[in-house]
């Protein structure tokens, strides 16, 4: 049996399956829906409870928790409420983050990351990153001609605090490692934006329109918006705040820059991206790494000679609807026959965001539609297709 779309009031229930939707659908119990949040929500393992009444945050599967501005009470349809748990998850962790931001450098640097959840601390530490070496590039241009190489220095600074201090005993109040976690996620992060301003003092690289800059992934808080702000050549792209919860980020490397400078750039044309490469080689991840570093879901989707036009619809329009990135691995090995219908329904989502509708048309059905959405494909060159 599949479920009819139409149905399906909140668009994260299209990424589950039938039986798991009735699970939730059939009961009255709040709780029903706990073993299904993993599916539901890109990192949270369950609903952090008060009275078991109130919703009042969200538990991660390494054990992180953030609460909401505000508790919430479910009530009405699962399918209701659950919206609004999705609105009050993105307000409060844009509030966090915003709050983080400003705090920075009002606070020392070991306490500010021991106060705040990762994904908080790794978007304060790029947007500040992001001003200090525009900053430089502004120092040189005034006549200060070795601004960038002490920013370089800083950054080295920095990283070798955060390597004392993942080697020192982080354990004492962490029983579960979440700090060690959170600092290592970040040495990741920092070990590639020292050797970008590295890379800009020994090339030479001195103005903030340079292309060397511009190509780089730049985070920004916009006052004009009160928003944050990605930023990459041609491409700018708003934070999704979907809760990652401290699920770290792929090491970068300059084929990892490529590629990610290739698929946003791409997404600013409202195209996709299609990595090939042989198995094993990080398609997928790095797909998904980027959707980490703009706070966005990626569904991945695994494509077999089994799929239909049917199943890629029901697919896409949960997509539409949410906003989020479709990763579809071994696109390939779909039938012919039936890739030919879902380059139709492709070509159909690109045409709407081209012409900027609110609106698409799929399996007969008038969807809402989220631009922030973007479609990827990975192909192996070792099957047929």
């Amino acid at each position: 049996m599949c479920l009819c779309p139409k149905n399906i009031r909140s668009p994260r229930f299209y990424f589950i399956s039938d039986d798991d939707l009735l699970s939730i659908l059939g009961s009255s119990e709040i709780t029903a829906v706990n073993p299904h949040l993993m599916k539901l929500f890109d990192n949270c393992k369950e609903f952090v409870m008060e009275n078991g009444k109130l919703i009042k945050g969200m538990v991660s599967e390494e054990g992180e928790s953030f609460e909401f501005a505000e508790p919430m009470k479910p009530e009405g349809a699962v399918e209701s409420w659950m919206n609004t748990v999705d609105q009050t998850m993105k307000s409060t962790l844009k509030s966090l983050t915003k709050e983080g931001v400003f705090n920075f450098t009002k606070i020392e640097k070991r306490k500010w990351l021991l106060k705040y959840i990762g994904m908080v601390v790794l978007s304060g530490v790029k947007i500040w990153w992001t001003w200090r070496v525009e900053d430089a590039f502004c120092k040189v241009r005034e006549g200060s001609k070795y601004a960038l190489k002490e920013e370089a220095e800083r950054q080295t600074a920095d990283l070798n605090d955060l390597i004392d201090m993942v080697r020192s005993d982080l354990e004492a109040g962490d029983p579960k490692g979440l700090v060690r976690r959170k600092v290592n996620t970040l040495i990741i992060i920092e070990v590639h934006q020292r050797d970008i301003v590295d890379r800009f003092v020994k090339d030479s690289i001195l103005d903030v329109k340079e292309f060397g800059w511009e190509s780089q992934l730049r985070f920004y808080w916009t006052n004009n918006s009160n928003d944050m702000e990605i930023q990459q050549c041609t491409g700018s792209f708003t934070c999704g705040y979907e809760y990652q919860g401290l699920n770290g980020r792929l090491v970068i490397t300059p084929l990892t820059d490529r590629c990610v400078m290739t698929l946003t750039t791409a997404l600013s044309f409202n195209l996709g991206g299609a990595p090939a490469g042989p198995a094993g080689t990080g398609k997928t991840e790095t797909c998904k790494d980027l959707a980490k570093a703009l706070a966005r879901r990626c569904i991945v989707t695994n494509c077999g000679e089994n799929f239909d036009s049917l199943a890629m619809g029901n697919n896409f329009s949960g997509l539409c609807q949410t906003g989020f990135w479709g990763c579809f691995d071994e696109f390939n090995r779909i039938n012919p026959e039936v890739l030919s219908v879902v380059s139709a329904q492709i070509k159909n989502i690109q045409n709407s965001l081209n012409s900027g509708k609110k609106s698409v048309t799929l399996l007969n059905q008038d969807l809402t539609l989220v631009p922030t959405l973007g479609i990827f494909v990975t192909m192996n060159p070792g099957y047929e297709g």
